[in-house]
């Protein structure tokens, strides 16, 4: 339950900052948005492991789409690609938990704000450095047996771990897109950042 409570606790502070990055100066500062999303995917995989078992091993096949080298260079449209398939990935481990794990609301509010700031920071790159996914990758399948489901699924969030942190280094300091704007009106966002907040009440 301490666990649980801190991990909300963190939700709570990053949503804070992710609303600062979208709302002061409409401005996207990207490098700081892949950080908070990163720091996101760390506190979902956290929780993941809390209700499904930190012992699961790697799926073999692995992510290609989310496997890059220390040295790589940042390839705007792979990116975009990337990004296109992490966001379909983790919204099958939504749908996923939702039918094994119905009881963990915390787990399935980790991931929807996981799916939506990597909404966030894709449309952010594309302000700050164009690029466009013109090849989608392959839509992501999930095994059909129950620890295979597990076991995807938790390398698919490490993998996503991993590949924000490569991501986070490789950008300067100060990318940052003035006048920024995403389909997602500034209205919407609050609004649901405080749906989210009202969820987090519940929990405590």
């Amino acid at each position: 339950m301490v666990l649980l409570w801190f991990m909300i606790m963190l939700q709570v502070l990053d949503a804070r900052r992710t609303m600062k990055i979208v709302e002061t100066g409409s401005s996207c500062k990207a490098k700081q948005l892949t950080s908070l999303t990163k720091r996101q995917v760390e506190i979902t995989s956290t929780l993941f492991n809390e209700a499904n078992g930190k012992h699961l091993g790697t799926w073999p096949p692995g992510f290609p789409a989310l496997t890059v080298e220390p040295n790589s260079p940042i390839l705007v449209d792979r990116v975009q690609c990337s990004l296109l398939f992490l966001a379909h990935s983790l919204e099958k481990i939504l749908e996923d938990q939702r039918d094994n794990n119905p009881e963990d609301v915390a787990l399935h509010r980790a991931l929807k704000e996981s799916i939506s700031r990597v909404g966030l920071l894709s449309a952010c790159l594309r302000g700050v450095q164009g690029g466009k996914c013109s090849s989608p990758p392959v839509p992501p399948e999930m095994p059909q047996n129950t620890f295979g489901k597990k076991q995807w699924s938790h390398t698919l969030l490490t993998s996503a771990t991993h590949y924000l942190h490569w991501l986070q280094d490789k950008l300067p300091p100060h990318s940052v897109k003035k006048n920024w704007r995403v389909n997602i009106k500034q209205k919407a966002i609050r609004a649901k950042y405080q749906a989210f907040i009202e969820g987090i009440g519940y929990l405590l």
